[in-house]
């Protein structure tokens, strides 16, 4: 057993590079696996034994790992959104919070608009959206080159998919509704579905803030 040379090593980082792969989990996992294998052989064998590995870990192969890592992923985060979902183990200021920016739009309904309501609405799921973001440390980049790519955390994306459904589903029945019922006189039925939609949308989003450690960016296993 030897270590790898620094040459060796990026010759390996170029080859993973070269993959595009989707998630850093992915990424560290054939890293580890390449180093740990080129280890065994000598210097001689390096090129040989590296390209039974690139054969091992085609691209068609990578995928599917990163397909299946997926779907994995996205089943634990449901199973602990659901457990974070259980209200007698919620946390007693979160459902306080909720309560008072339920009260808070109402007021805001009553001495402002139903539009400001509205934008409102969407604050606390923007936030914690933003918090996850951040914390990922995937998603803010500003590398201008178009072939820059970087290897994203698979919780994250397994988090943004599940937003996005509920986001999708939600705007489309509650906001239409909404401005159908606000636009045809029914203003204070524009504004329950309102209120509806947002404690959805905010319980949702603690269930999803309760369900990923921030410091490790791992799931909190229910």
């Amino acid at each position: 057993m030897r270590k790898l040379t620094d040459i060796e090593i990026q010759i390996i980082k170029d080859r993973l590079d070269s993959l595009s792969l989707s998630y850093i989990e992915i990424y560290n996992e054939l890293l580890d696996h390449y180093v740990t294998a080129l280890e065994q052989v000598d210097p001689e064998g390096f090129v040989e034994k590296k390209e039974m590995l690139d054969d091992e870990f085609a691209w068609s192969v990578v995928r599917d790992m990163e397909k299946e890592l997926l779907k994995n992923v996205s089943q634990e985060l449901q199973g602990s959104q659901l457990e974070a979902l259980k209200f007698w183990k919620m946390d007693f200021w979160r459902v306080l919070g909720v309560f008072i920016y339920t009260t808070f739009l109402m007021m805001t309904y009553q001495f402002v608009s139903l539009d400001v309501m509205m934008v409102f609405s969407f604050l606390p799921a923007l936030g914690i959206l933003i918090v996850l973001l951040y914390h990922s440390g995937n998603y803010f980049s500003f590398n201008l080159d178009p072939n820059y790519h970087r290897p994203r955390n698979v919780i994250l994306q397994a988090a943004l998919g599940r937003y996005q459904l509920v986001l999708n589903f939600s705007n489309f029945f509650f906001m239409l509704s909404s401005i159908i019922l606000n636009n045809n006189g029914l203003q204070n039925w524009a504004m329950l579905m309102m209120l509806i939609y947002s404690t959805i949308l905010n319980l949702y989003s603690l269930s999803l803030y309760s369900s990923i450690n921030l410091k490790t960016f791992k799931l909190i296993k229910s």
